[in-house]
């Protein structure tokens, strides 16, 4: 079965501070550039449980999973990760923690990427 049928979402990847044009002197001009429409899946993996005498806390990780041929680099942000329906599957900015490269037997099979919702664990809500 091919991988592709897995990947039941579509996000858009933001890379930031790339150069978007020109001013009229020459000098770069520096934007976000948006990838829309990415092939994706997002997936909720439970990474650990934490218990304390206030009861159960499980630790949740939030991982994408791109194709092979999507190129993915940390700097990236993740946005707008909707069904095929374009149903909101998880609002809000993801910036990046990890990009595991999952190999077949011959090549690169396909992506597992961690996110992390910007605002939290910073401090910031």
């Amino acid at each position: 079965m091919r991988f592709e049928r897995h990947l039941i979402h579509r996000c858009t990847l933001v890379k930031p501070g790339q150069v978007i044009g020109q001013d009229p002197y020459g000098r770069d001009i520096y934007g976000n550039v948006s990838i829309p429409n990415v092939i994706c899946r997002l997936d909720q993996m439970r990474k650990r449980v934490s218990t304390d005498e206030r009861g159960t806390d499980f630790i949740v990780e939030n991982v994408l999973f791109l194709a092979a041929s999507q190129a993915i680099e940390p700097i990236i942000k993740v946005q707008d990760i909707k069904d095929l329906q374009g149903n909101i599957v998880s609002s809000g900015i993801f910036s990046i923690q990890n990009i595991n490269p999952a190999y077949g037997r011959v090549r690169l099979h396909h992506y597992e990427v961690t996110l992390q919702k910007e605002g939290e664990g910073d401090g910031k809500v």
